[in-house]
């Protein structure tokens, strides 16, 4: 037995899924109900939130093909 508590990974990559369209949902709202954007929250949300929120999905969505890579270079 190697520990893994069942349902764990699933249990993740939910949450994971969650937070994402949690954050999502927050910025387009930032995007579409605010009326004078604050310059610092601004950049913010264009340098570090956006980006952050990007690179998450696009993880999530190819995660089996990194683990698959990650694997393969740890192995050879």
């Amino acid at each position: 037995m190697t520990g893994h508590r069942p349902g764990g990974a699933r249990r993740t990559r939910s949450l994971q899924r969650l937070a994402h369209v949690l954050t999502g949902v927050l910025v387009l709202a930032y995007v579409y109900l605010t009326p004078a954007p604050d310059a610092a929250v601004t950049q913010a949300v264009r340098w570090l939130l956006l980006p952050a929120l990007v690179g998450s999905g696009v993880a999530m969505w190819q995660w089996p093909r990194l683990r698959r890579l990650a694997r393969r270079r740890s192995a050879g």
